[in-house]
């Protein structure tokens, strides 16, 4: 558990900073919030500990825009995903953490590039793709915190927009991370302290998702995009680099 009040404070700014970002976009959350508890827990800790912060992160969100989401959609990204988030826990469970962590954050860092260049190209996802799209998604988010951006990327290529991306989201992440936590505790990389304090941080997220959805409507796209992108390569940059100072450790 954290005990210095320096770390507690860190942590609860990068709650709601990373609600605020979530809020609007429906990604970065886990990377901003990752960033600051990969250096404080390891890289083994976190991903439980976020799994179940991010029920109470989503589950704010979805409160808010409930009234959009797309379930045809949802659907199809469940199917995918959710068998493939069992393997891909029972993989976090028994990979070294120091790798893991530069896995983590190159994946989070490439994630900002693959996106543009699949918006560049309009592709477009059907019904298939969505359910592959959702296993790709399903055993990443088994791995390691922070790939929102992936479900975000195949929502917008299937055609969803504005608060239907947003809710849709929002409802998917919720079932994920109830099984996540679910699973992280049947593979005890989750005990009672990590488990409070992964409540507590979602909790302290509520704030920022409330914010959040009061800005969704005011502010441009344009400026909450570049914001969320440099926001999210900054913090996978730092799981990349607390990562990287790990395996140069005798």
């Amino acid at each position: 558990m954290i005990a210095d009040p320096g770390q507690w404070l860190l942590v609860l700014a990068a709650a709601f900073t990373g609600a605020l970002v979530g809020g609007i976009g429906g990604f970065g959350s886990g990377v901003i919030l990752a960033a600051v508890l990969v250096p404080i827990l390891g890289v083994k800790a976190t991903v439980p500990v976020l799994a179940l912060a991010g029920v109470v992160i989503s589950a704010g969100r979805l409160g808010f825009y409930r009234h959009h989401i797309d379930w045809p959609v949802a659907r199809r990204v469940l199917l995918g995903a959710l068998p493939l988030l069992v393997l891909g826990t029972w993989l976090h469970a028994r990979l070294d953490a120091r790798p893991l962590g530069l896995v983590m954050g190159m994946l989070v860092v490439l994630s900002i590039p693959a996106r543009r260049w699949l918006r560049r190209r309009r592709v477009a996802v059907g019904s298939a793709g969505m359910v592959a799209g959702g296993a790709v998604f399903g055993l990443a988010n088994g791995m390691a915190s922070g790939m929102g951006v992936i479900l975000v990327s195949l929502l917008l290529g299937g055609g969803l927009a504005g608060t239907a991306v947003l809710a849709t989201d929002a409802l998917v992440s919720v079932l994920i991370d109830l099984l996540r936590a679910a699973l992280f505790g049947g593979f005890d990389t989750l005990d009672g302290e990590h488990a409070m304090l992964g409540l507590l941080i979602g909790v302290a997220t509520l704030p920022g998702s409330a914010l959040a959805a009061w800005l969704v409507r005011r502010l441009r796209a344009r400026l909450h995009t570049l914001l969320m992108e440099s926001l999210i390569v900054a913090g996978g940059l730092g799981i990349v680099v607390s990562a990287w100072r790990e395996l140069a450790a005798p």
